[in-house]
């Protein structure tokens, strides 16, 4: 474990416990129910910001499924639509769904087609889209900082890095990712992960030139709303 999640990882357990005694010595009093009331307001605004992410992300699966035909690539359940052009994505919360463009099977070989798909492949089996709309929620309340927005980004970064990886564990190269990032048209990607791309791209590169790229070892902090409010809410009801 690295120093870094070290220490992210007594913030999380300490600080809200701290914070709780902190104003108890203050108002003299039992904090719980001030702590409680703030941390469910913030979490209920996070939660609000990832529902109405949730929501657009239904809706445009029900606009992709327009015109759209359900096939196997490389033993991978997707489907093609021609609302995509040269994009390939996934969609959904609960039941994530691969969606590739019609105009993206032309564009790319059959080994960037494949690095493409095994790629989308993890973020389905490891539900991104709903872990990037909780994300996306993080950046709109507490974006504003820049050291909060890089780390942030620095997820999301990972959460690309993660599915490469297990795109090159099935047998992709890192020159066959990279080439099907460059010539896909990310039309439908917030705009925030461009700078993931742009990563991307990098480390992609670098992997393909036999030079080593650092593993990151970050916490999930698409889910610190809610593991905040409950360490909080059990350290006060254990009396501190």
């Amino acid at each position: 474990m690295t120093r870094r999640r070290t220490a992210g990882l007594l913030a999380v357990a300490v600080g809200p416990l701290g914070w709780c005694v902190a104003l108890g010595t203050v108002v003299g009093g039992d904090p719980m129910l001030a702590i409680e009331v703030a941390g469910a307001a913030f979490v209920a605004l996070w939660a609000a910001f990832v529902a109405k992410e949730l929501v657009r992300s239904q809706r445009l699966s029900w606009a992709l499924d327009r015109g759209a035909h359900e096939t196997s690539m490389f033993d991978v359940r997707v489907r093609v639509t021609p609302a995509l052009r040269t994009d390939a994505i996934v969609v959904g919360a609960m039941r994530p769904v691969i969606y590739v463009g019609a105009d993206l099977l032309a564009t790319l070989s059959d080994d960037e087609m494949r690095a493409v798909v095994h790629h989308e492949d993890h973020h389905r089996r490891t539900r991104a889209p709903i872990r990037a709309a909780a994300l996306g929620a993080w950046l709109r309340l507490v974006g504003r900082s820049t050291r909060v927005r890089g780390a942030l980004l620095d997820r999301l970064s990972d959460l690309e890095a993660l599915a490469d990886n297990d795109a090159i564990q099935r047998g992709s190269s890192p020159r066959s990712l990279a080439r099907a990032l460059l010539k896909g048209e990310a039309s439908l990607q917030p705009v925030s992960f461009a700078y993931a791309a742009e990563r991307r791209v990098g480390q992609l590169l670098d992997r393909a030139a036999g030079v080593p790229v650092q593993a990151t070892d970050r916490l999930p902090y698409e889910w610190l709303p809610v593991a905040l409010l409950t360490v909080a809410t059990l350290g006060c009801h254990a009396g501190l």
